[in-house]
């Protein structure tokens, strides 16, 4: 099983060709909390059992048959759609260990990451955008269509395919402080910071000597400590 792709248990009647849920032996259309929500950005695993009629009759696909799965909000569009996932991204035994396709038990596969599905998000104004799921069977002796069904597709705020720091925005490193402060404090030819106070590096003997400001006789001077190195 890839636990890089958010798994999506699913339900499909081939009798009706749509998205159920199971309740009991009966299969129900899904409630308002059971409505389907992918984000743009995501790869997602769906792992599918198809019935017919009743949960208790699973369906039996043509042997040798290919699957097809597609995201599009324009029937019998003329342009590529905006997420597709053809044969090969179907029933991998890694992806899921129940898989069995002569039982009705299929998996697969689907990017969400695709630059037809952004260029549509980007033209609506709404966080989300109601699109169609489509599930195909296809045989020699003709195609089936498992289910069509309402997928909600919502919008991502960072995108990970394009997602990069601004041009001449970073974070500030030791290195870089000490190259943007130092110059205003100086370079340490003359001043540094050194215990809590400054120190001057008198040129004639390259010795430093804390400044000590005081009070003599009413007036402040400046004293100088101990010279070090």
């Amino acid at each position: 099983m890839s636990s890089s792709r958010q798994i999506i248990p699913v339900a499909f009647d081939q009798s009706t060709s749509r998205r159920v849920v199971v309740v009991g032996s009966t299969l129900a259309d899904p409630d308002s909390t059971q409505q389907m929500t992918l984000y743009y950005g995501t790869k997602a695993l769906f792992q599918g059992t198809i019935y017919t009629s009743v949960a208790t009759a699973q369906y039996g696909p043509v042997s040798g048959a290919t699957w097809l799965f597609g995201i599009d909000d324009v029937p019998f569009s003329d342009t590529s759609d905006y997420v597709l996932s053809q044969d090969d991204q179907f029933n991998k035994l890694a992806d899921w260990a129940e898989v069995n396709v002569a039982a009705g038990k299929i998996c697969f596969r689907v990017d969400l990451d695709t630059p037809e599905l952004k260029a549509a998000l980007k033209i609506i104004t709404a966080a989300t955008a109601k699109m169609y799921g489509n599930l195909w069977m296809l045989s020699s002796e003709g195609n089936v269509l498992i289910a069509s069904w309402i997928i909600t597709i919502a919008k991502t705020y960072i995108d990970p395919t394009t997602a990069k720091p601004v041009t001449g925005v970073t974070h500030l490193t030791t290195q870089a402080a000490a190259a943007s402060y130092v110059p205003i404090w100086g370079d340490q030819a003359r001043w540094r910071w050194k215990d809590g106070g400054w120190q001057y590096k008198f040129e004639e003997d390259s010795k430093w000597c804390s400044m000590a400001p005081k009070i003599v006789d009413g007036q402040r001077v400046v004293a100088w400590g101990n010279p070090e190195d």
